[in-house]
């Protein structure tokens, strides 16, 4: 037997002896770890209560500024608007953001992955969190204490105040479950180093995001300009785009999060390794990220009926977390399996996330 028929050998029995479980059988396992280690639960329990009981800072402020300027420029629809934007002003915290990257109740489905945040923004009635003047007996008030800053830019000073602080919950969060994952003894001095070099390649994350959005923003304003000289409905046409191309590219990188946390990598080393396992695993990769939207989404209206009494709301909470944090094992799982396996392109080498990419 030659040298290539030896390695094909090799990587054939390697690829046998790895077994990858159906999307569902992995959402089980997912959900079942959590049972197991129950303590995966204090991180997302604690934002979510800290964002209800917490300090209240109201974002109204800023959505009055933006109801005055629907009336005086938005045209003929502007006072409708402004309408709309009232009503979401009234059940508006600025806290919420806290508990936003993490399963939660209150901010609804977590928004750790740009498929998350696509589907947010073009459903947001169904990924919201629940409406706080639902809960029981005024209790969506929290214990009362609320903050309304000065104006609008004082609502978003706050907001990146509280974003910052759900980054470092993110990572706090996520850098467990992949100890978990990888079947690692708890040490702490390694998981609190994971914390931190985690928090720190979400921010470059971040940053990235931001920089080639802000270069992105001048074709994007350019092409407006002309397909306003021909009538074409821009919004229109924008949330056909974000529903085609945004779902499908977010998919792609659905898994990014998962590669910076498990192999410990950056995140342009985490996004080709999303984009790779993604490509190669494209049918069960949608499969899962559509069950796991879909699990997430239909639990809010759930918590939405069952905050009306004491008990409701407890079990809203902790099954929450419970669900939210097994479909996040669920992808972590989802993703090392597959990372594990021989490259469909290249039979004769084993898969090596550190080393290939």
């Amino acid at each position: 037997m030659n040298d290539t028929n030896r390695r094909t050998s090799r990587s054939t029995r390697s690829a046998d002896s790895i077994e990858v479980s159906g999307v569902l059988e992995t959402i089980a396992s997912g959900i079942s770890m959590v049972l197991v280690r129950p303590w995966l639960l204090l991180i997302p329990l604690l934002a979510d209560i800290v964002a209800w009981l917490g300090v209240q800072i109201s974002g109204q402020p800023l959505i009055s500024g933006m109801q005055t300027l629907m009336i005086e420029q938005g045209g003929s629809n502007g006072p409708a608007v402004a309408e709309e934007l009232a009503r979401i002003g009234d059940n508006l915290r600025v806290n919420d953001i806290l508990s936003s990257l993490t399963p939660s109740v209150m901010s609804g489905l977590p928004n750790d992955s740009f498929l998350n945040l696509v589907i947010g923004t073009l459903v947001p009635a169904a990924t919201s969190g629940v409406d706080r003047r639902d809960m029981y007996d005024g209790w969506g008030d929290g214990l009362g204490r609320m903050i309304e800053p000065v104006n609008g830019l004082g609502v978003m000073a706050w907001a990146l105040l509280f974003f910052i602080g759900a980054t470092l919950i993110l990572a706090a969060y996520k850098a467990p479950l992949a100890q978990a994952v990888r079947g690692e003894r708890f040490r702490l001095s390694r998981l609190l180093n994971d914390v931190l070099l985690g928090w720190v390649r979400i921010v470059a994350l971040i940053a990235i995001v931001v920089v080639g959005a802000a270069i992105l923003l001048i074709p994007f304003f350019m092409l407006a300009l002309v397909v306003a000289l021909f009538g074409i409905n821009l919004a229109a046409l924008l949330s056909l785009a974000l529903f085609v191309f945004g779902s499908v590219g977010s998919l792609y990188v659905y898994f990014m999060l998962d590669a910076m946390f498990i192999y410990r990598v950056g995140p342009i080393r985490a996004t080709r390794m999303s984009v790779s396992i993604a490509k190669f695993n494209f049918t069960d990769a949608w499969r899962f990220a559509a069950a796991s939207i879909l699990i997430a989404s239909g639990l809010i209206q759930v918590w939405n009926v069952l905050i009306a009494s004491p008990p409701g709301i407890i079990i809203a909470f902790f099954v929450n977390a419970l669900l939210g944090t097994g479909l996040s094992i669920a992808s972590m799982m989802f993703f090392h399996d597959r990372a594990r396996l021989p490259r469909p392109v290249l039979p004769t080498r084993s898969f090596d996330p550190l080393r290939n990419f």
